[in-house]
């Protein structure tokens, strides 16, 4: 049997980022307001790096089966590659909508929270950020193509909301993402963190361990996120399965 991606973490922190303080603006985008999942590439930081190709071949797992050779060959495109800012909004029973430099626009559109972005510029070399509202879609998918493992599934399944941010280590070892699940209270916020470090020291799920003070934090916030620092190699190795 073929293990998960998450099995594959070299390095895992569950972490409440400190973050909250900052207060970042929402970005609205002129984006369908039904998308389920709203993808942000940014091509620039593409360039170098090795887990990109391998990641944005997985994105269209999102969309329906019919329409995922469709979206791969857009997000391949020479006008993908030179646009500043790509789209990519997943829509129930639709096509995905892929936009290049979508504007922002004052109502209607999609929001992006701030918080997001603050999290796109807390990883290294960030090119990729995919905002779940709700989360069980993008769960769903994760926990099919066995990109996170049961233990971070299971911690995100009460979430309202779901962030991940992709980026990678400066001499290119390791992709780097942050997943950050949004709950709607902090006491749940707080109860998925100690689902996930109570198997500290197991392998099976990696003995996520959090740094001190994180409860309080996750409480306060709402938000539980959680780092990963994956060997590239093995990231390369398991997302060429699929």
């Amino acid at each position: 049997m073929r293990r998960p991606l998450l099995l594959l973490v070299f390095l895992a922190m569950a972490s409440g980022l400190a973050w909250w303080w900052l207060d970042p603006a929402d970005r609205r985008l002129r984006v369908d307001p039904r998308s389920r999942e709203v993808a942000l590439l940014f091509p620039a930081e593409t360039v170098g790096r090795r887990t990109a190709a391998a990641v944005l071949r997985a994105l269209p797992e999102l969309a329906a089966p019919e329409q995922r050779a469709e979206l791969g060959a857009r997000l391949s495109s020479p006008s993908v590659r030179s646009a500043e800012r790509v789209t990519v909004a997943f829509i129930a029973g639709k096509p995905p909508e892929l936009g290049l430099d979508t504007p922002e626009v004052a109502d209607g559109g999609k929001v992006i929270p701030g918080l997001a972005r603050v999290q796109l510029r807390g990883v290294p070399h960030g090119y990729l950020l995919v905002h779940a509202d709700p989360a069980a879609g993008l769960l769903e998918t994760a926990a099919r193509r066995r990109w996170l493992g049961r233990a971070l599934i299971e911690a995100g399944a009460r979430a309202q909301t779901a962030t991940i941010a992709v980026g990678e280590s400066d001499d290119g070892a390791f992709l780097v993402a942050t997943i950050a699940f949004a709950y709607r209270t902090g006491e749940e916020a707080e109860a998925a963190l100690a689902r996930l470090t109570e198997k500290q020291g197991d392998f099976e799920a990696l003995g996520f361990a959090a740094r001190p003070g994180t409860d309080r934090i996750t409480r306060r916030t709402k938000l539980l996120v959680v780092r990963l620092d994956i060997e590239t190699d093995l990231v390369l190795q398991a997302l060429r399965r699929h």
